[in-house]
């Protein structure tokens, strides 16, 4: 899976879960866990999303609620 692809799932799943877990991205995309959280942090950059521990939430996490 090309780095587009993962981050277009990982945004795809954001959007339908309301947050993503490393460990399952790992298994979903069958990518390593550095990867997926290579490709977080580059996510959180670009401030489309907000690392946390072991996973990721929406950047509008906070007005979600």
């Amino acid at each position: 899976m090309f780095k587009e692809e993962r981050y277009a799932y990982i945004l795809k799943k954001l959007k339908s879960k309301h947050r993503v877990l490393v460990a399952d991205l790992t298994i979903e995309m069958e990518v390593s866990p550095d990867t997926v959280r290579r490709d977080l942090q580059e996510l959180e950059e670009k401030k489309l999303l907000i690392k946390v521990h072991g996973g990721a939430l929406p950047a509008d996490f906070g007005t979600l609620h």
